[in-house]
């Protein structure tokens, strides 16, 4: 679980395992030439820059809906319960914008292949409050739904691929007080809990 700065690192966790690999990569690291060629603004944003070499688009958040329900998490002094955190995945737009046809090609297939090797991410900040991992996963987006994306952007469509990012979880500020049971209420009357009373709140018949 992690504050509302996890969606920031995740981003820069993205940017730095790629940026490593092109810096290290004699063809690539001279075309990308720094981190900041790498980007998170939209494509259309991407292109008014010539010096912008890869754009990372966070375009879309979504809850994940199997961790939706998780159970409540007890605070340290035991009298409160925790909401639980929001998980959420994160959509990417991946899109090269090399000098060259050739080099946005050259450009996507080491970022595939990157994105392929580190597909378990972890995160670990303590200063910053975030911890966990992100599972990177390849969308298998139809031509027609990356369609949608670009005319989205009333951009014509560019060589591109899409990524999900499991899962991010925003700790949440919000508790409950939970108040000890200190007495149950049955067809027998009243009991104390923990006085001689059983599970139910019944009389303890055990020998």
């Amino acid at each position: 679980m992690s504050s509302y700065k996890v969606l920031a690192a995740a981003s820069e966790a993205l940017r730095d395992i790629l940026w490593d690999a092109f810096n290290a990569d004699t063809v690539l690291g001279p075309i990308v030439g720094s981190k900041p060629a790498i980007v998170f603004s939209n494509p259309t944003e991407t292109a008014r820059d010539s010096s912008n070499r890869l754009s990372l688009w966070l375009y879309q958040v979504t809850e994940n809906e199997f961790l939706k329900n998780q159970p409540v998490v007890r605070g340290s002094d035991h009298q409160s319960l925790q909401e639980t955190p929001l998980a959420l995945n994160l959509a990417f737009l991946v899109t090269p914008f090399g000098p060259s046809g050739s080099a946005d090609h050259l450009l996507l297939g080491l970022t595939m292949q990157v994105l392929y090797d580190n597909a378990v991410i972890p995160l670990h900040e303590p200063e910053e409050d975030i911890a966990g991992e992100l599972r990177v996963i390849l969308s298998r987006l139809s031509l027609e739904e990356s369609t949608l994306i670009w005319q989205a952007l009333r951009e014509p469509y560019r060589l591109s691929v899409c990524y999900q990012v499991r899962v991010t979880q925003i700790t949440s500020r919000r508790s409950m007080q939970h108040a000890r049971t200190v007495t149950v209420h049955n067809d027998l009357g009243i009991k104390p809990v923990g006085n001689g009373s059983g599970a139910n709140g019944l009389p303890d018949r055990t020998p």
